[in-house]
């Protein structure tokens, strides 16, 4: 799931809010005792196409079709040929089964999510403490990264890279400080220095739309001088897009 795009991922997300409604709305079925058994269970013929059409979008999204079961429609009794039993254990086999592809596509973007939230905090907690000086250059705010990856036990070209990954947009070259590719996502750095808040902030906003056509994922790491009173409002606008988070280290 690393390199999904951003759209295959809120395709990912519509899917799980529908099978979630999809189970709830079986499990509705199955214990509505306001109904008599002999005609509660009667769409459980429908339910089970309803399921092998979500079944074949997660083939789609997910591209793992020999771990998908898939129900027979065929060898399905037509209603009034079965017995409300086997009607009601068509339909628990089919909720068991939505279950089960619920929970390949939540976890299909939790461990790429859990990871970015580790990343976030171990910067976030670990970055400050490693930087002794005040720095000149954003370059020696990128050592003290790379030297902190490294003892995180990353490797540089497996695990990650620095100033690689070139590319284009709007006529503008385009080179992000780090890329982790298991987790599509690319990070910035930025030295924030008093008097450079608003052409940071634009370069964030500029970076921002050209890294969301080939990473699903930008983290911006602003290592401020004094230069940011309020973090909430500064964080506000950037982080209003999917996918992108801040991290302002203060000096």
């Amino acid at each position: 799931m690393a390199k999904n795009t951003l759209d295959e991922t809120r395709e990912i997300k519509v899917l799980i809010s529908q099978m979630r409604a999809f189970c709830e709305t079986i499990q509705d079925i199955l214990h509505n005792a306001d109904t008599a058994e002999i005609g509660r269970y009667s769409s459980y013929k429908d339910m089970a196409c309803i399921y092998n059409d979500f079944a074949e979008q997660v083939n789609h999204v997910l591209q793992v079709s020999s771990m998908i079961y898939t129900f027979n429609i065929s060898d399905i009794p037509s209603y009034g040929n079965a017995v409300w039993g086997v009607e009601k254990k068509i339909l628990e086999q089919v909720l068991i089964s939505a279950k089960m592809l619920l929970a390949s596509l939540e976890g299909s973007i939790d461990f790429v999510d859990d990871e970015f939230d580790n990343i976030e905090n171990f910067f976030s907690s670990r970055l400050r403490t490693v930087i002794f000086n005040k720095p000149d250059k954003e370059i020696e705010v990128q050592n003290a990264i790379e030297s902190l990856l490294l003892g995180r036990g990353l490797s540089k070209g497996t695990d990650y890279d620095r100033e690689s990954g070139k590319f284009e947009f709007s006529g503008k070259e385009y080179i992000p400080d780090f890329i982790i590719s298991k987790l599509n996502l690319c990070i910035e750095v930025k030295l924030l220095r008093d008097g450079r808040k608003s052409k940071i902030i634009e370069e964030i906003s500029s970076d921002i739309t050209a890294y969301q056509k080939v990473y699903q994922r930008q983290l911006y790491i602003v290592y401020d001088l004094g230069a940011i009173q309020n973090e909430v409002e500064f964080k506000g606008d950037i982080e209003k897009y999917e996918g992108v988070r801040v991290i302002i280290i203060k000096h």
